[in-house]
């Protein structure tokens, strides 16, 4: 007789022979095999489960959320913040709100991958702007090329809004790009004539550029309808200081001095101009009374840019 173990083979190589058993079994383990490929593709391309909340819980988390920030305890507003954020990822209202909490709390990388977010899913993406290319600026050096193309976006989203227009021409001047932040400062004149910012932009890169008539011209024209603009009295004194006029620039560099005194600018001028004074003292009381040559006044004048 054959035993219960013998048996049970028989029966399962008899399977295996019939039909069923060669076609339908391999095209079973088939399927399972699809199956849970797919799974491990989904979740590895959607990421694990979303966070479920009941509409109690979310109610709880936004009451503790809207509460802690409006007491400016930013740091113990991101655990429910962002418990919210997990749950409705779409939401950007969230993405919005850590993104300000992250800027509160100092955290610029993160407020900048906030913003990107906020960007990516609100309806009016512009009203990021300008935090979303001050979040880059704030990291540092390492990231102009960042905030520059984060005010370029910025600006595409109203292209006639002189604000993000001078944002992004104030970021190519800050990183050295003179003719790219002028042409940007004249776009925005060209829409607002009378934005006395725009035109203290324009006369900064004049002078970067060596064009300290064009400077001066439009330095006197913010001073004659805004005198006390102490930035305004700043560039003249560095046209002056260019031009080798030095009680000139004292005069305008003493009186914004006194209408900004925390502006160190003022002040580094000032020291400059005392030792031009000095050198230039020192020069007429050579017996040759010679003045430097070209090629010396051209390195004291590019000195004199970077001071500021």
């Amino acid at each position: 007789m054959n035993s219960p173990g013998n048996s049970t083979f028989q029966q399962l190589k008899k399977f295996l022979r019939s039909p069923i058993g060669r076609f339908g079994l391999p095209l079973a383990l088939l399927v399972i095999y699809a199956i849970v490929r797919f799974r491990s593709y989904d979740i590895g391309k959607h990421g694990p489960t979303r966070p479920t909340l009941t509409q109690a819980e979310a109610q709880q988390l936004e009451i503790q959320s809207k509460t802690l920030i409006g007491e400016q305890k930013f740091q113990d507003a991101l655990e429910p913040t962002l418990k919210l954020h997990e749950a409705y990822p779409e939401n950007y209202i969230y993405s919005g709100r850590l993104a300000d909490m992250y800027d509160h709390l100092g955290r610029y990388a993160d407020e900048a991958q906030m913003w990107e977010k906020y960007l990516d899913r609100s309806p009016t993406p512009v009203q990021a702007c300008p935090q979303y290319g001050q979040a880059y600026w704030k990291q540092g050096s390492g990231h102009e090329k960042q905030a520059i193309a984060a005010f370029e976006r910025c600006a595409s989203f109203d292209p006639k809004n002189t604000d993000l227009i001078f944002y992004l021409a104030h970021s190519l001047e800050m990183s050295g790009d003179w003719d790219q932040a002028a042409q940007q400062y004249e776009r925005g004149l060209e829409i607002s004539p009378q934005y006395i910012d725009l035109e203290l932009g324009l006369a900064r890169c004049r002078v970067r550029q060596d064009r300290q008539d064009e400077a001066k011209q439009i330095a006197q024209k913010v001073l004659a309808k805004a005198p006390a603009t102490a930035d305004a009295l700043l560039i003249l004194g560095m046209v002056y200081l260019h031009q080798d006029k030095y009680r000139d620039a004292r005069k305008v560099l003493d009186r914004g001095a006194k209408l900004a005194p925390n502006d160190t600018d003022f002040k580094q001028l000032l020291d400059r101009v005392a030792a031009e004074e000095k050198n230039s003292g020192d020069q007429r009381n050579r017996p040759d009374k010679q003045k430097p040559a070209d090629g010396e006044t051209r390195a004291k004048h590019a000195s004199i840019a970077a001071q500021k």
